[in-house]
């Protein structure tokens, strides 16, 4: 789902592993990684966990899949605006990447390849999160 924020706040980013019948929780083999990058490290800075965190809360992937709170991930981050963000009002790619040890892709149990996941983040400057009600009679 993709993700607009301001410059000033900062956001979670967990990627979860799912089996055939689409329950989440499922996890990499030894020496699998997950590993999410920003298209454009000069708008989004990611810092990935280096032991991924489960999910805080429920949450619910674009397929309507329902994802409770502790759900143990593959890989955990947080995102953020740069200082001195490069592009502003732009879709910049955020994509997870599935990699064995060796460089080469994740397989399924088919053999087939683990497509990388691939979502947007737009840096919205002065996004309204609220707004303030003000009367012309001084209190």
């Amino acid at each position: 789902m993709p993700l607009k924020m301001n410059g000033s706040q900062s956001d979670d980013i967990f990627i979860v592993g799912l089996d055939d019948a689409n329950k989440p929780g499922d996890q990499l083999q030894p020496g699998q990684t997950s590993t999410i990058t920003s298209a454009d490290p000069a708008t989004w800075v990611i810092t990935q966990d280096a032991v991924p965190r489960p999910t805080d809360k429920d949450y619910t992937l674009d397929d309507g899949t329902v994802v409770p709170a502790g759900t143990a991930t593959l890989a955990s981050a947080k995102i953020k605006a740069a200082a001195s963000p490069a592009q502003v009002n732009v879709p910049i790619n955020i994509t997870n990447h599935l990699a064995n040890a060796d460089g080469t892709p994740v397989l399924d149990d088919t053999g087939a390849p683990i497509a990388d996941d691939v979502d947007t983040a737009t840096l919205v400057p002065n996004l309204v999160k609220k707004v303030g009600m003000l009367f012309g009679t001084a209190v």
